[in-house]
């Protein structure tokens, strides 16, 4: 009796089941560098994550450089996403300084902001711009975010800090605050940021008239 082979029941071919366990293991180290940093992101955890066999894991990244690069493009790919999703959800009205930093962050850091964004995320992240095979990474990036954040401070009703020459001094903002929080032994360093580009939003917009 001849057996009938359907799409369902057909054998994958090793080309579709390399590309196959790829993925898998690029989008699993990707949240493994988000949500627990650097560190997480060898062999061993990414395939275990990714459901993929430790011993053939290196077949797939034979170095670590080339996993993390792989880990941060696709966390980068999250990020973006994620943060042009956040922008694009929010409801129109007008609100606080307050409120709109906050919100700033929580784009910024798509998608997930917490008190470990410094360690976890940011710190990583200005590595990864430093190291010249990651640098154009993160640049990809960027016009992306940038976008982001210019729609939520408009959503927020803070437009004309989003058209100002100031904006970008307002974006590294958000990064440095976080950092010096940090430096400073701030048991929350969002909370400080968060009031830092408050005030800076409200000088900015008084500047923009």
């Amino acid at each position: 009796m001849r057996r009938v082979v359907t799409v369902a029941n057909a054998p994958r071919r090793p080309q579709e089941r390399s590309a196959q366990r790829t993925r898998a293991m690029t989008e699993a180290a990707a949240r493994l560098l988000i949500e627990e940093g650097p560190d997480a992101v060898t062999h061993r955890r990414v395939a275990a994550a990714a459901g993929v066999p430790a011993g053939s894991a290196g077949y797939y990244f034979p170095t670590r450089q080339e996993l993390y690069a792989a880990a941060v493009a696709a966390a980068e790919d999250l990020r973006s996403a994620g943060a042009t999703a956040r922008a694009r959800a929010l409801p129109r009205r007008r609100r606080s300084a307050t409120a709109t930093a906050r919100l700033l962050l929580e784009v910024l850091y798509a998608p997930a902001l917490d008190a470990a964004v410094v360690t976890r995320r940011l710190q990583p992240m200005l590595e990864a711009t430093a190291d010249p095979e990651l640098r154009p990474i993160m640049a990809a990036s960027r016009p992306i975010l940038l976008a982001a954040l210019r729609e939520a401070l408009e959503r927020c009703g803070w437009a004309a800090v989003a058209a100002s020459p100031d904006f970008d001094l307002v974006v590294r903002m958000l990064d440095a605050a976080l950092l010096y929080g940090a430096a400073a032994g701030d048991a929350d360093p969002v909370a400080d940021a968060v009031a830092d580009v408050a005030r800076l939003l409200e000088l900015v917009r008084v500047a923009a008239g």
